[in-house]
């Protein structure tokens, strides 16, 4: 059943609005008496439609639904701004695996040069990913996708957990901390999850991280490609908090 994350302003109106009016419409076909899923505020709402206009689509409430789509950790991915549009595709799945917020990370490897006239934008579609992801995957809430910052000026000290993926870890064949961080987590843990770009993380970064309280942490025998490390973590995350003991 399709699902739309709607305003409080939209949610007291009952009413779905904008692109996603349009998508009722336009996209799904949907028909009054049709039923879809609204949320707002964490909370999901199975409602019928009663009206469909091009810009404006009313319902009314049938239930709540009761249930937790979430991971028990609040998972920030730290990503070393990758090439071309990867990091469209690691907002997408790493939104369907649980993330709870992406910070775009400038490193010293990162080839990406920040133009400030299309910043705007190109946050506003880095959001809008996170929204149909989390539509898709019956999330109950939107991933934030925040400002893009240098990894120097990022405060770290919010979070019980630190992470940071090193391939130099898996070439001297480290290969406990990864596990070891993983099994020390604990419900509504903040964990920050920092992955380098092409190029991987430089000495004096992992260096920086280590001193601000980072585990440097070997991901296996192989390496992984940057744009494959975030579905790694947090399928290992999912696997370890909500899967291996049922």
């Amino acid at each position: 059943m399709q699902k739309y994350f709607i305003s409080s302003e939209d949610f007291d109106n009952k009413m779905i609005s904008g692109d996603d009016a349009y998508h009722i419409k336009t996209v799904m076909r949907f028909k009054i008496n049709d039923n879809v899923l609204v949320c707002f505020d964490k909370k999901t709402y199975l409602v019928k439609l009663t009206n469909i206009e091009d810009k404006k689509v009313s319902f009314e409430i049938i239930s709540e639904q009761i249930g937790n789509h979430e991971l028990p950790v609040f998972a920030y991915i730290f990503q070393g701004y990758p090439k071309g549009d990867k990091l469209e595709e690691i907002i997408k799945h790493g939104t369907e695996l649980g993330a709870y917020e992406f910070i775009p990370t400038i490193m010293k490897r990162s080839l990406f040069k920040l133009d400030e006239k299309k910043k705007d934008s190109k946050l506003a579609r880095f959001n809008k990913i996170a929204k149909e992801a989390a539509e898709q995957s019956y999330r109950d809430i939107v991933p934030v996708v925040s400002d893009i910052k240098k990894l120097k000026e990022i405060d770290f000290s919010q979070f019980d957990v630190k992470i940071v993926c090193y391939e130099e870890s898996a070439k001297n064949m480290e290969n406990i901390a990864f596990k070891t961080q993983i099994k020390s987590l604990c419900p509504n843990d903040k964990v920050a999850i920092v992955i380098g770009p092409e190029g991987g993380i430089a000495e004096d970064e992992i260096s920086y991280l280590e001193k601000q309280g980072f585990i440097p942490c070997s991901l296996g025998k192989r390496i992984l490609r940057t744009e494959t490390v975030v579905f790694y973590c947090l399928s290992a995350i999912g696997y370890e908090m909500e899967l291996k003991n049922e």
